[in-house]
């Protein structure tokens, strides 16, 4: 029920380190819901990011619902720890 100002670009993001040595893709596996009024113009982006650069990604326009269980990235030439995350962008 809170109303905050949000501008192109702001974001709210989730990270963790995981070991990928041996690991074809990282999914998701969540539901996304957004928010009904956004400025005109603007879409919502979720995106899976590894070391802060964006793999996938799909857009979502205002007040819709959607699950999310087919984003993935490709990560089967990396091995190792990476920072691997999830971000909901206004774009």
């Amino acid at each position: 029920g809170r109303t905050f100002e949000l501008a192109q670009g702001d974001f709210v993001e989730v990270t963790q380190l995981v070991d990928l040595t041996g690991v074809t893709l990282v999914r998701t596996a969540m539901k996304v819901r957004t928010p009904k009024r956004i400025p005109p113009g603007f879409a919502w982006e979720v995106s899976i990011s590894v070391d802060g650069v964006k793999h996938a990604s799909v857009t979502l326009r205002a007040g819709s619902e959607r699950s999310l269980d087919d984003l993935a990235a490709n990560v089967s030439k990396l091995t190792g720890q990476h920072t691997v995350g999830v971000r909901l962008e206004l774009v």
